[in-house]
């Protein structure tokens, strides 16, 4: 079951998990166990803005609809919250904390975490702490001898601990903030920790690093070879991003002790605003000790991020809650050609299968389909599957020729469309994509040839400033991104509307987009696909359009 919207609050994503009420931010404690995804993530249910958190909870079986649980670790006093960390699942009971006969090695989930303690004067101590969960991850127990892990320092946060089987330890990193490096330490049990190495000096520094992760993740085309990737966020000072908060990673190796990158390229996880602390799922191999799980999901790197951004998270419109994660990530590693002459091993994102959430196929449609006095010409069936559907049309409109025009029926603003785009001869040429409401409220998507080298993707979130009460100066009116000319003439974009997020996946996941966007007066409705009238040379064809599946009434609370 989707998450419910709460009654006239029309603006809450049916797909991309969101809290009841108050503020969330940071993806903690990600771990699959028994066939269920947790999601932990940092909550105050007391505001809608960033405060005093602790960790929300909830699950999924299919990483798209989620069931809210009671929060699973409160802060223990006033003077404290409860921030980032990680969950594993201690199959082999190396903690020594759980009775071998009473809980099930799959229910034996331990939380790892930043405890923050404000103390006078202003300051604040951050340490390592350890819980243990005795029923699955639904409750934490504190281990009695906290912290596992304390440097003394004010900003010492985030920890992720995998298990490397080479070495036979787990392994945790965790961001020393404000000195600008990564800390990483082992443990035989997850309470006694000691320091292997740092890593530092590669990438964007910005203000502090926060949320690491650090993965083993499979080649696209042979998931028998795998290459450690090590994610970093920066917040704020993001410099290739406007300055605001966003996930860069390194990729390289790891033999247990140190992490070597490849190489100092920066290299950025998701090109668009809004999407930061990056996480990735914690997947154990039970029920082998140390061998391949049977399940599929455990052969498959799955990972989400916070849709926001510091810069204005705590300002954008909001009225019980502020804040949504990004749908999940499929991830992998392949060469993607950066120009003629030079490929570069990249991250490769793709959202996870929409499949159980998409409504009956809508249409496709390119400019081929229609016929000398501009309409659709429906006669090979392809411009149109849904018969209910007939009022799409291509016409002629002050400088843009209408290519695509198509009203939603359902009334959560969840939608996915995809394009392949072909320009056939020179630039420059340019599509649009707008993305409106009854009201006439709009977004607008640009795909921009200025040369043969490649396109450049740019979201108009400005459009909406006409009449809005809201505005923030740094919520950047035009976001873009740049897309190298690597399959001929050809470019692929996915994209997944869902109330106020817009997640773009251009080149079959090679680049990553994902901004907010707030519009007044209802979600967007209607998707209208365009191109200059100079623009002959540029065809767009829009492929897959799905409305996805309406909000549902959810017992989860």
């Amino acid at each position: 079951m989707i998450v419910a919207a709460h009654k006239n609050e029309e603006q809450r994503p049916a797909l991309h998990f969101t809290p009841k009420r108050g503020f969330m931010n940071d993806p903690n404690g990600l771990v699959y166990s028994k066939g269920v995804w947790h999601l932990y993530y940092q909550l105050d249910d007391r505001s809608l803005v960033a405060g005093r958190p602790e960790w929300g909870h909830a699950t999924s079986t299919d990483l798209l609809n989620w069931k809210r649980h009671e929060k699973a670790i409160k802060a223990p006093s006033d003077s404290e919250s409860i921030y980032s960390g990680c969950c594993v699942v201690d199959y082999n009971n190396t903690s020594g904390q759980f009775d071998e006969e009473s809980t099930d090695p799959d229910d034996r989930i331990v939380a790892i975490y930043t405890l923050h303690h404000n103390l006078q004067g202003g300051e604040h101590h951050q340490m390592q702490n350890v819980a243990f969960s005795y029923d699955g991850g639904c409750t934490f127990t504190q281990y009695k001898h906290n912290p596992v892990l304390d440097l003394g320092w004010s900003d010492f946060r985030d920890p992720k601990v995998l298990w490397h089987a080479p070495s036979n330890q787990w392994v945790m990193v965790v961001a020393k903030c404000h000195q600008f490096r990564l800390g990483f330490y082992g443990s035989p049990d997850l309470v006694r920790w000691h320091h292997l190495s740092d890593f530092e000096g590669s990438g964007v520094r910005g203000y502090q690093y926060e949320m690491p992760d650090l993965v083993q993740v499979p080649f696209d085309d042979d998931r028998t070879r795998k290459k450690w990737v090590l994610f970093l966020s920066i917040g704020p000072g993001g410099a290739p991003l406007g300055g605001g908060s966003f996930t860069q990673y390194f990729l390289g190796d790891f033999d247990g002790t140190t992490f070597v990158s490849d190489d100092n390229y920066l290299r950025t996880a998701d090109w668009g605003k809004d999407w930061y602390a990056a996480q990735t799922w914690f997947v154990h191999d039970s029920p082998h000790d140390g061998g391949e799980g049977e399940d599929e999901d455990e052969d498959e790197v799955c990972g989400i991020g916070w849709a926001s951004n510091w810069q204005y998270c705590n300002r954008v419109p909001a009225q019980r809650h502020r804040s949504a994660m990004s749908l999940p990530r499929k991830f992998t590693v392949r060469e993607v050609p950066l120009n003629p002459t030079t490929k570069s091993l990249s991250l490769i994102s793709r959202p996870v299968d929409l499949d159980g959430v998409r409504l009956p196929r809508i249409s496709s449609h390119s400019d081929n389909n229609t016929n000398t006095n501009g309409m659709v010409d429906y006669t090979n069936g392809s411009a149109n599957t849904n018969p209910k559907v007939n009022h799409i049309s291509m016409k002629e409109e002050e400088e843009e020729v209408i290519i695509y025009k198509r009203h939603m029926n359902a009334q959560s603003g969840s939608f996915e469309f995809k394009l392949k785009i072909n320009l056939r001869t020179r630039p420059p040429a340019r599509v649009s994509v707008d993305i409106s409401n009854p009201s006439g409220h709009s977004v607008r998507l640009h795909f921009v040839f200025e040369n043969q080298e490649g396109m450049f993707i740019s979201m108009d979130r400005g459009r909406i400033r006409t009449g809005s009460s809201w505005d923030h100066p740094l919520f950047d009116d035009k976001v873009s991104m740049w897309v190298p000319n690597t399959q001929g003439s050809d470019y692929d974009v996915h994209v997944v509307i869902d109330a106020y997020v817009c997640e773009l996946f251009a080149l079959d996941g090679a680049y990553a987009f994902t901004n907010t966007f707030f519009l007044e007066d209802g979600v967007a409705s209607t998707l209208t696909v365009s191109r200059d009238k100079t623009s002959a040379d540029v065809t767009a064809e829009v492929l897959d359009v799905y409305e996805l599946c309406p909000l549902k009434a959810s017992t989860a609370e």
